[in-house]
């Protein structure tokens, strides 16, 4: 949580529980939103096995988007065709990690991002009448981000998404912002490498700080990244100037998770969360 003068606020420990309550007693309406032109609805739900209070959020795909289907005779034609549904829904589960300010999120290839369900937060919320915003971050090891912190300059970034990882994001930052425009070519359809480097020539003190500025701010937004390295200079113990190299990627805390048997088992609510807690389980001994 993000005050109106960028200061960082400590969230309650009862957040997610009185989210829980206050999402429950909104009406459908309130817990609409539009991000970038698609339907955005969450509900707070409460599962019996595993017994559990979560978050289900879905995004509305267009008619347009429905894949096709087979019908029982065999037949193949569009999901429309075959009447059995009226609309599709891409849908993300938000599992909060008790007593923490951590929660963790399983979607659908196509379901909400987390640029999008920072927004659907922000707004059930009702942040904006109060200056604040919530905003979602990758957990990362401490070592990594304290390197980045203790860094004089930095005379490196390279960066690597995978084709659609800017579609659904609003960059904040110029590198961010040459990102999505860069992936714009193709319809987002195509990856994009981007490095930023200064050779071996020493950036001046401004230039420096300014990369690291840059570099803490496109880290802080939601985009999946394929690779995030960065070279900065430091101190070291004989007070020497030297090159350090940070892997970002490397030093996020990732947990891979199997949802259910298999590929093809339905991923009902109770399939998913037993594999949430287990994931959460592995999570906790990386805290």
């Amino acid at each position: 949580m993000i005050d109106q003068n960028e200061k960082v606020k400590t969230l309650p420990t009862a957040f997610w529980t009185d989210l829980h309550s206050l999402v429950a007693g909104l009406t459908e309406k309130k817990r609409q939103v539009i991000f970038f032109g698609r339907d955005i609805e969450g509900e707070a739900r409460t599962e019996i096995s595993p017994a559990t209070d979560y978050f289900y959020l879905d995004r509305r795909r267009p008619g347009q988007d429905w894949p096709d289907a087979k019908g029982t005779d065999g037949a193949h034609g569009t999901l429309a065709s075959k009447g059995v549904v009226a609309s599709l829904h891409e849908p993300a589960y938000l599992l909060p990690v008790s007593s923490t300010p951590y929660f963790a999120m399983m979607r659908s290839s196509a379901g909400p991002t987390t640029s999008a369900i920072a927004r659907w937060l922000n707004i059930v919320l009702d942040l904006e009448k109060v200056g604040d915003r919530l905003e979602l971050r990758a957990v990362t090891r401490g070592d990594q981000m304290a390197r980045l912190g203790k860094a004089q300059s930095a005379t490196k970034l390279h960066i690597k998404i995978l084709p659609g990882a800017m579609q659904s994001e609003e960059p904040q930052g110029r590198f961010g912002k040459a990102l999505k425009e860069a992936q714009s070519v193709s319809y987002g359809s195509v990856s994009v490498d981007m490095t930023i480097s200064y050779g071996n020539v020493e950036p001046d003190d401004a230039g420096g700080q300014e990369l690291i500025r840059d570099v803490k701010e496109l880290l802080n937004a939601s985009t999946t990244f394929r690779k995030a390295e960065a070279t900065v200079i430091v101190e070291n113990e004989e007070g020497e100037l030297v090159r350090d190299k940070i892997d970002f990627l490397r030093d996020r805390i990732t947990v891979r998770q199997q949802i259910g048997a298999d590929a093809d088992e339905e991923p009902t609510p109770t399939v998913v969360l037993d594999a949430m807690f287990e994931a959460i389980r592995e999570f906790r001994q990386e805290l």
